[in-house]
């Protein structure tokens, strides 16, 4: 029986059926919780870009709330229809991240439980009894073919190596097994040092990189498990952009910078890193194509690209 005290909302769940802890079942459970507040329909996805479109249609429709049942890649895709062509945050519909992905670095960064029924709970809760709403900054990176928002980070050379890597291995489960795996794979086919990224930064400062290039919105970057992985702990929903370089990835420096987030330590230290917060630009040009990643998801690869930060861009319910 729907729940009367709460204000009749229109919500729209938008679910991924190929995310990696999901199950028939388990979408029926957070059906009917959010079914007592919302007048729900239910999505699922098909291809990939479908979210997108599903969370677009679903902001020109009027709904209230868009939810989405997946990972980050899901995430990515729904708040990319919902404030498509520029729409503003107080003209799009409320979001709110279900996990069921393996790392759901948007939702836990949100301070969402990474458990979906828990997160289902807490979302229930911010909708009707204790009304809880943020708006938060997103990233933008344009360029090369690409125009797409990011709601937690984006990278350039090593890291998107790596991520390409894990991504080609069938089962994530196991996620800290296979990044170590896909370090050490990267480093046995290809070593560690790559072409020159050429870094522009809004502040007028230009470094050059031969390693790789990690651009975040919020902290941390990522989640092994139940380890989080900061490279710039002071990045946040309510600032810029915050971005780590490493200037020259010698192999030694390779080691202890794959050993340093494996262990959970707040990012790599040394001269071969630069870090800097709050930005509003951050300009990167390749002199040869270089693994290209949004939100923890390989793109292809890419030489240009222009990454901005986006302020009180999507309204979350958390």
């Amino acid at each position: 029986m729907r729940d009367l005290k709460a204000a009749p909302q229109r919500g729209l769940l938008i679910v991924n059926p190929k995310a990696s802890t999901g199950s028939r079942r388990r979408t029926r459970w957070v059906v009917k919780k959010l079914d007592r507040v919302l007048d729900l329909t239910v999505e699922k996805t098909g291809d990939r870009g479908h979210g997108e479109e599903l969370a677009r249609r679903g902001a020109d429709a009027g709904y209230d709330v868009v939810l989405s049942l997946g990972g980050d890649g899901t995430v990515n895709e729904v708040v990319n229809g919902l404030v498509a062509d520029g729409r503003p945050a107080d003209e799009a519909p409320l979001f709110a991240p279900i996990p069921a992905g393996s790392t759901n670095v948007f939702a836990r960064a949100l301070g969402l439980p990474w458990d979906r029924r828990r997160a289902s709970m807490a979302i229930v809760a911010a909708l009707t009894d204790s009304p809880r709403t943020r708006t938060v900054s997103l990233g933008r990176a344009q360029g090369d073919g690409v125009d797409r928002l990011f709601t937690f980070c984006a990278g350039l050379g090593w890291d998107a190596s790596i991520i390409k890597k894990v991504e080609s291995y069938r089962k994530k489960r196991n996620l800290g097994a296979h990044y170590a795996r896909a370090v050490m794979a990267e480093l046995n086919e290809h070593g560690v040092e790559g072409d020159s990224i050429e870094v522009s930064l809004s502040t007028g400062e230009e470094v050059l990189s031969t390693g790789m290039v990690v651009v975040q919105n919020c902290a941390p970057w990522t989640y092994l498990g139940a380890l989080p992985v900061n490279l710039n702990a002071r990045a946040s929903f309510n600032a810029g952009l915050d971005v780590l370089i490493l200037r020259k990835l010698g192999l030694s420096d390779a080691a202890r910078t794959a050993a340093s987030l494996l262990v959970g330590r707040d990012g790599p230290d040394g001269k071969h890193a630069v870090t800097h917060h709050d930005l509003s630009r951050i300009r990167l040009r390749a002199s040869l194509p270089q693994a290209f990643q949004l939100d923890g998801d390989y793109l292809g690869e890419r030489t240009e690209l222009e990454l901005s930060s986006v302020p009180k861009a999507l309204r979350v319910a958390c």
